[in-house]
């Protein structure tokens, strides 16, 4: 069977060795899909978004990058120029109706692209933490994280901007004690948002010893789109 293609999508960052903009994809998102069966692509194309399309069979929307120390490039100006091309693959995708996983800002962007909204630095109004911490997340009944691992388990905590109003297209699917959304799905297709790192709680990049391993998470996705297909 021909392995399925998963497009990554990338974010803006910082060579070292050049001392110039790069476009950064973390390595833990590729392993996931790779030991999950799929084969992972970047979005290196701005002007390729319908080919990227077309050839991918699900799209994993992942989180940002803030390393950029040069005061010569502008980190503000290019997320938002990912963002806006990030908003324009996620309604293709979804137009498709092709599979797809948001991670922390992809989480968020998702969110945002079809009309919910964020809070920002919400820790200084809910006097609330959820940056580089852990949590317990609990589900409700019948979502897929909670089929996959249960009514409660341990996540990663490394953000600091938060769902405020869902857009109607999705439902949630679990909440933090301090009542964070943490997960939704979208109520018709196979589209997913989770505001931990999945990608970080597997066996070859563990983000929470303590929590489940999320390889079942990526290899439920990589069905999908070998089912879409």
């Amino acid at each position: 069977m021909k392995k399925p293609v998963i497009l990554i999508t990338g974010g803006p960052g910082f060579d070292r060795q050049f001392h110039t903009e790069a476009r950064v994809l973390n390595k833990t998102y590729t392993s996931a899909i790779v030991a999950a069966g799929g084969i992972p692509v970047m979005d290196l194309d701005e002007n390729a978004l319908d080919d990227y399309v077309a050839m991918s069979d699900g799209c994993i929307f992942t989180g940002t990058h803030a390393f950029l120390p040069d005061e010569n490039l502008s980190m503000g100006n290019l997320q938002v120029e990912r963002i806006n091309r990030d908003h324009k693959l996620m309604h293709k995708f979804i137009d498709a109706k092709k599979p797809v996983l948001g991670i922390c800002q992809g989480f968020q962007q998702l969110n945002t692209a079809f009309s919910g909204d964020l809070c920002i630095n919400f820790k200084l109004t809910d006097g609330v933490e959820h940056c580089q911490t852990t949590h317990t997340i609990k589900t409700t009944q019948g979502s897929l994280v909670n089929r996959l691992f249960g009514d409660e388990f341990l996540v990663n905590s490394i953000h600091n901007v938060r769902v405020g109003k869902l857009a109607d297209c999705f439902v949630p699917t679990a909440y933090s004690p301090d009542g964070v959304l943490e997960a939704y799905e979208h109520k018709e297709l196979p589209v997913y948002g989770f505001q931990w790192h999945p990608e970080r709680m597997r066996g070859d990049f563990s983000g929470c010893p303590y929590g489940p391993n999320t390889d079942a998470l990526f290899k439920a996705f990589v069905e999908m789109c070998i089912s879409y297909k």
